[in-house]
């Protein structure tokens, strides 16, 4: 009977797990699921993806890294899916590998405006 249980709780936390993923990727899709590709002579390693005027992601082609806006993407997750940061990276790497059909090491939050971390890199 204890086994039984066991097997139970863990299908549970499988499936709940399965349903948070499959709606963070939703909500990813929905509202950051048509980021332009942006590129510059300035920084030639670095794919920047933005929405607007605002980088949401940039891809360092060299690594394989994806730096994710904090404020846009990250803090998102932590409040209102109450995600840890190893969540939220597991999440956004199948995300970005599936959407952007890119090849990602990890993912990573930066947390500085875009002025502060690229400057005038996409204007």
């Amino acid at each position: 009977m204890f086994y039984l249980c066991m097997i139970f709780i863990i299908m549970k936390i499988i499936i709940t797990e399965s349903k948070l993923e499959k709606a963070a990727i939703k909500w990813l899709n929905d509202n950051y699921g048509d980021l332009e590709p942006f590129e510059t002579e300035k920084y030639p390693d670095y794919i920047f993806y933005k929405k607007g005027d605002d980088v949401i992601l940039d891809y360092d082609k060299k690594f394989g890294y994806v730096y994710v806006n904090y404020e846009e993407i990250w803090s998102f997750f932590e409040r209102m899916f109450g995600m840890d940061n190893q969540q939220i990276k597991d999440i956004t790497k199948i995300w970005v590998e599936e959407r952007y059909n890119l090849m990602v090491t990890t993912t990573n939050k930066w947390l500085l405006k875009k002025e502060l971390r690229w400057g005038n890199a996409t204007n």
